[in-house]
């Protein structure tokens, strides 16, 4: 399980950077979109579903009445096959309402490409403030992070400061019932309409890129940054 949750929480971190490498490299297309949200739909769609509910069938037993858990099992495949089905849904309304373009016409008004970026809090202040750089729902990536939730509440070494009530709570709230729950509350997350922020709301302007850095302190922290969550991700996954 822990090179799934690893090759998860990866494409989780690529899936941040493809938009960006795209734009730093000026090769951004129709098409490339379009793709991303075919693989977004697998990455964090399909596969996570997948990988909680092959988890889930292999738990202990002693939760189940009777020893007998096929119905609970059968209710945990219910409820990933409705997060996939909520991932797919999310994925495509995205894509047919148009949202990165509606995004991208938010940003502050320049006067053209040699004039002055205005100051970084002002533009940050003007992109928090506008309805349409919040995403609809929980995005994707976001919601496969919150369907591993109880595999890796079971594997985290946060559970041993739950001391002698740990497999209580693990089975109370992350066992087969937990899970299907997690699964079906996280779905509904990604199709509801909750304004949700956005990494664009980081960028000064539609073409800026995280991979460009304004000054050699932003391009430190993001370094320090990142270095720190492949550490993390290294060290302890069930964790990050």
């Amino acid at each position: 399980m822990w090179g799934s949750v690893t090759c998860i929480l990866v494409a989780c971190v690529l899936d941040g950077l493809d938009g960006h490498t795209a734009r730093y490299l000026n090769a951004c297309t129709k098409i490339g979109f379009e793709l991303d949200s075919l693989c977004d739909c697998g990455n964090f769609g399909v596969v996570p579903a997948l990988v909680v509910y092959f988890w889930a069938s292999a738990l202990p037993k002693d939760e189940c009445t009777g020893g007998d858990c096929g119905t609970m099992d059968t209710l945990v495949w219910i409820a990933c096959c409705c997060y996939s089905a909520c991932c797919a849904l999310r994925l495509a309304r995205f894509n047919v309402e148009g949202k990165a373009a509606e995004m991208d016409k938010s940003y502050p008004p320049t006067d053209g490409p040699q004039s002055p970026r205005p100051p970084v809090p002002k533009t940050l202040l003007h992109n928090f403030l506008q309805k349409k750089l919040y995403f609809r729902g929980v995005p994707a990536p976001v919601g496969a992070a919150y369907a591993l939730t109880p595999m890796m509440m079971h594997m985290s070494h946060l559970r041993l400061g739950l001391g002698r009530y740990s497999s209580f709570v693990l089975s109370l709230y992350f066992g087969r019932a937990g899970t299907a729950v997690t699964m079906l509350v996280t779905g509904l997350l990604m199709v509801c309409s909750l304004p949700t922020f956005s990494s664009k709301m980081l960028k000064m302007e539609k073409d800026d890129t995280h991979l460009r850095s304004r000054n050699p302190l932003s391009f430190l922290a993001k370094v320090c940054g990142a270095c720190l969550f492949i550490f993390c991700l290294v060290r302890s996954p069930f964790d990050v």
